[in-house]
């Protein structure tokens, strides 16, 4: 009986840090569209979702590596039968993006609350989260497509209120803020689990 409690102790830990993990990635592939919806809303006061997977473009991609990583995994649009299409695109490299930072933010709060556990561990990590965050919502494919133009950089950022040219320049760097964020994070990881071994070692 004892066995089995101890076995238990160490497995809802386990269990729960692998919880905490997916639930950041999922936080970074469905924020982007959530917002993005919830902005179309408030602007055109009218919402109709209809979504395709690209299969040709993918498969015509797949010849050229950099191709497929701007080649999109998901369409939406959010509009569906308005003058103007609102779309959303989940691109192959946004998404290798969003999951590397919804890894990189879930890894670092459970190596947060484990040094909170051990001894006092600093600043919370919830600052460089929500940057992450940010940074991954402005460089989502989004964009309005109808008589005027189209275009799926900014979107979402234009929608808030800015400029289309400081909306396209933001997201432009957005796509390289994230690399750092993710690179930062990994650093800080094993900064954290460093301490972690020195501290359980004292």
């Amino acid at each position: 009986m004892a066995i089995e409690t101890q076995s238990r102790l160490r497995f809802f830990p386990a269990a729960r840090n692998v919880a905490a993990i997916l639930t950041a990635v999922a936080l970074a592939l469905i924020l982007p569209p959530l917002v993005y919806g919830l902005l179309v809303w408030l602007k055109f006061d009218f919402i109709s979702l209809s979504s395709y997977v690209p299969h040709e473009e993918l498969r015509q991609a797949a010849q050229d590596p950099f191709a497929l990583l701007a080649a999109p995994l998901w369409s939406v649009n959010m509009t569906s039968g308005f003058l103007l299409s609102n779309m959303y695109s989940l691109t192959v490299g946004q998404f290798l993006l969003a999951v590397g930072m919804g890894l990189a933010m879930g890894m670092n709060f459970v190596a947060y609350l484990g040094m909170r556990r051990l001894c006092a561990a600093g600043g919370g990590p919830g600052a460089a989260a929500a940057t992450g965050l940010l940074a991954t919502l402005g460089a989502s494919s989004t964009g309005i497509i109808g008589c005027c133009g189209s275009g799926l950089a900014g979107g979402v950022l234009t929608l808030a209120g800015l400029g289309a040219g400081s909306a396209a320049a933001i997201a432009e760097w957005s796509v390289p803020l994230q690399m750092l964020i993710v690179a930062g994070f990994a650093f800080n990881w094993l900064a954290l689990r460093r301490r972690a071994v020195r501290a359980v070692a004292s």
